[in-house]
């Protein structure tokens, strides 16, 4: 699994072109809770956006890991999917729409 560094790139679904970025790291919540890194997707050419929140990677202590929050470029290329599946029409105007994922951006 090809895992990234980088802050925003380029993945293709269904031979579309989708930009992404991190928009938000992880960090502390209120109640000591953490989120995970918050991905922004935008078909390329089109400004409607999708956020999508992945979880905080924890220790088996409780603690957070930041060594491993990590997002895999497979794991952006199937939150698109699940974006899309869940109601996010890329081509169309409104606002920013966010959605949880799992690890694999189910």
């Amino acid at each position: 699994m090809q895992h990234t560094r980088d802050l925003k790139g380029v993945v293709q679904v269904d031979g579309d072109d989708y930009e992404w970025e991190v928009r938000r790291q992880p960090q502390r919540t209120t109640g000591n809770e953490w989120q995970g890194i918050g991905i922004a997707l935008r078909l390329k050419d089109f400004k409607r956006e999708a956020i999508v929140m992945f979880p905080m990677v924890m220790r088996a202590n409780g603690m957070p890991n930041f060594e491993r929050q990590r997002i895999s470029i497979e794991a952006v290329k199937t939150a698109v999917g699940s974006a899309i599946a869940a109601g996010w029409d890329p081509t169309s105007r409104g606002k920013v729409v966010v959605f949880d994922v799992d690890a694999e951006g189910r």
